[in-house]
C-alpha cells in the first residue's frame, strides 16, 4: 500500500511539472539563473569606531559600558559596582583571564567576598548564584553594530553566571570586538580550526534581559539580569 501511494505522488508530480512544461512551450526543467551574493561586504573601520560604535549601540539597548586601561581600574570599577548594586558577593566564571590577573587575591581587600564556582552540586550553585547579586565573565567576542557581547562555552560557568544574578558585568577586551554578525562567526570558524572540539557553542547577548510575552509590554530582566 504505502509503494502504490509513493508510485501515484511520483505520477501527479511529474504530470503537473509536464503540463507546466508544456504550457510554457519547454520540453525539459531549465536551471535557476545563480542569485547575486546578499550579503554586504564587511566595512574594514579601525578599533577606535568599533569600540565606539559598539558603545553606542549596546549603550542604545540598556548595557552600560565602562573603559579601563588596566588592572587597577578594573578592580575600582568593580568595586564600585557591587557598591551601587549592594552586592555582598561576587561569583567569578573560571575565564583564564581571571587566573592570571590573580583577581580573587586583587578584591580581597574589599567589603563583598567573591567565590568561583566549582563542581558543587548543581541544584546548590543554582540557588546561590539567584540569591546573590552580581556574576563576572569574560565576553569571548563583541559585535558592534548591534551593541552585542558573545560568550563561548569554553568558559567553565559563564552561562549561569551571565544568567541568574540580578547583575552581570562582561571583561571584554578592545581587539575582541568585530564589526558585524558575518564577520564574528568567520572569526569563530577560524579559531575553531586545529581544536579537538571544535563545536563549542557560543550565547550572543545583548543588553539586560528583556521580554514582551505578557500584553507586548516590555519587562527587563525577566529571564535573566536586569543589568
Amino acid at each position: 500500500k504505502t509503494d502504490m501511494s509513493e508510485t501515484l505522488r511520483n505520477h501527479n508530480q511529474s504530470s503537473v511539472l509536464d503540463d507546466v512544461r508544456r504550457a510554457l512551450g519547454r520540453t525539459a526543467t531549465l536551471p535557476p539563473e545563480p542569485l547575486e551574493p546578499f550579503i554586504d561586504p564587511t566595512i574594514k573601520a579601525d578599533l577606535s569606531e568599533l569600540i565606539a560604535r559598539f558603545t553606542k549601540e549596546a549603550t542604545a539597548v540598556g548595557a552600560q559600558v565602562h573603559r579601563v586601561s588596566d588592572k587597577l581600574q578594573f578592580v575600582d570599577k568593580l568595586a564600585e559596582i557591587c557598591a551601587e548594586s549592594k552586592g555582598q558577593e561576587i561569583a567569578l566564571s573560571g575565564a583564564t583571564v581571571f587566573a592570571e590577573m590573580n583577581l580573587t587575591s586583587a578584591l580581597s581587600g574589599h567589603v563583598f567576598s567573591t567565590f568561583v564556582p566549582n563542581d558543587t552540586d548543581h541544584e546548590q550553585l543554582v540557588s546561590r548564584l539567584s540569591n546573590g547579586r552580581v556574576g563576572l565573565t569574560a565576553a569571548d567576542q563583541a559585535i558592534a553594530e548591534t551593541g552585542t557581547i558573545v560568550l563561548s562555552s569554553d568558559e567553565p560557568n559563564a552561562l549561569l553566571l551571565s544568567l541568574l544574578p540580578p547583575v552581570h558585568i562582561a571583561l571584554l577586551r578592545s581587539s575582541q570586538v568585530t564589526a558585524s554578525l558575518d564577520e564574528l562567526i568567520s572569526r569563530l570558524g577560524q579559531e575553531s580550526i586545529g581544536r579537538p572540539d571544535p563545536s563549542r557553542s557560543v550565547t550572543l547577548i545583548t543588553g539586560p534581559s528583556r521580554t514582551g510575552d505578557v500584553e507586548l509590554v516590555l519587562s527587563i530582566g525577566v529571564h535573566g539580569p536586569k543589568e
